[in-house]
């Protein structure tokens, strides 16, 4: 449907579509036109209908607000789409369409760290995969049966810290494998993905990460992928979005067979839990690893670790760290 250009969602139209060159220009990821569209479809359009943004005032976004809540969506879910709507009204300031922009309500933020996994439990996570990849019956979701394939993304995913909409936007022409030889040999994955989060710097992946990639490349080549725009993982589905439902879908039945849908208190887990356990598996485990190269290697910040993965760290796990001392030198 063709909207006016002055109206609240023509503006947020137009929005989208700029979004869409900074995506071909390479400054955004493909995963923000994607949110815009879906705040647009399903909250604003519905909503908004055919309002001049002119009429857009304080007290109907506080209607807006309310609807939302009524709708069931989360304080965490309210607030990207409050954003969204705040990006509209600045870009129609901006264009002379409005003198002010309104007052939009903010809801009240709380943290909601996503549920993570022990390592028994990751442990037990890939053998109910081994198993099912075995089964008899497979596991499937619309026609997409469960194999190794999915195994070898969860253990990418910990082995390179990545996000599953990272996972899915990678392309083999973003992965460099980079696997020396000699007495101080290393041997990891470089990977230039596209933006994420605001982050765009390369990150580097775990030794084992190195094998896992080089067994997903060659099973892609026999499917007649693995060049070098092919994405890494489901290269046959063009949706991303869908791919990433496919796996997040086939993931989650895993979980049930498993008993590890949910935490003992009640949390349900994701696929984006797996980034959840890489990144506490270094903080745990790591020798001397500093908050900010771990931050940046995983593409988030020192004060997002402190906030959503390290909510959990109690002192004791570091306990030879805490209690441990420099040896004294002679220049001491």
């Amino acid at each position: 449907m063709i909207y006016p250009p002055n109206s609240f969602v023509g503006v947020a139209q137009t929005i989208i579509k700029h979004a869409e060159i900074r995506v071909k220009a390479g400054e955004n990821s493909p995963t923000l036109v994607r949110d815009y569209k879906q705040r647009l479809t399903c909250y604003c359009q519905p909503y908004f209908k055919k309002t001049l943004v002119r009429d857009v005032d304080h007290r109907m976004l506080k209607a807006f607000y309310a609807d939302l809540v009524t709708k069931g969506l989360s304080s965490g879910s309210i607030r990207p789409i409050l954003s969204f709507v705040s990006c509209v009204l600045k870009s129609a300031a901006d264009e002379g369409l409005i003198r002010t922009v309104p007052n939009i309500p903010r809801p009240k933020h709380k943290d909601s760290p996503r549920p993570s996994f022990t390592r028994v439990e990751y442990r037990t996570l890939l053998q109910t995969l081994k198993e099912q990849e075995k089964a008899k019956q497979k596991l499937n979701f619309k026609g997409h049966e469960l194999d190794r394939e999915l195994r070898d993304a969860v253990t990418m995913m910990v082995a390179c810290f990545l996000r599953p909409g990272d996972l899915f936007d990678m392309k083999n022409r973003h992965v460099e494998v980079v696997d020396e030889t000699g007495v101080d040999a290393r041997k990891f994955l470089r990977m230039k993905l596209p933006p994420s989060k605001g982050h765009h710097h390369p990150t580097v992946s775990m030794k084992h990460a190195v094998d896992i990639y080089a067994r997903v490349v060659a099973h892609q080549r026999k499917k007649g992928f693995g060049r070098p725009d092919d994405y890494v993982f489901l290269p046959g589905i063009g949706s991303r979005a869908y791919a990433q439902e496919v796996f997040s879908r086939l993931f989650v039945q895993v979980l049930e067979l498993a008993g590890l849908r949910r935490t003992a208190d009640g949390a349900a887990r994701s696929f984006y839990s797996l980034r959840h356990y890489a990144i506490e598996s270094r903080l745990v485990h790591a020798d001397g690893l500093d908050l900010l190269t771990l931050a940046r290697n995983c593409r988030t910040s020192p004060e997002m670790i402190n906030r959503f993965y390290a909510h959990w760290l109690e002192p004791e796990r570091n306990l030879d760290i805490i209690q441990s001392f420099r040896r004294e030198s002679r220049y001491s």
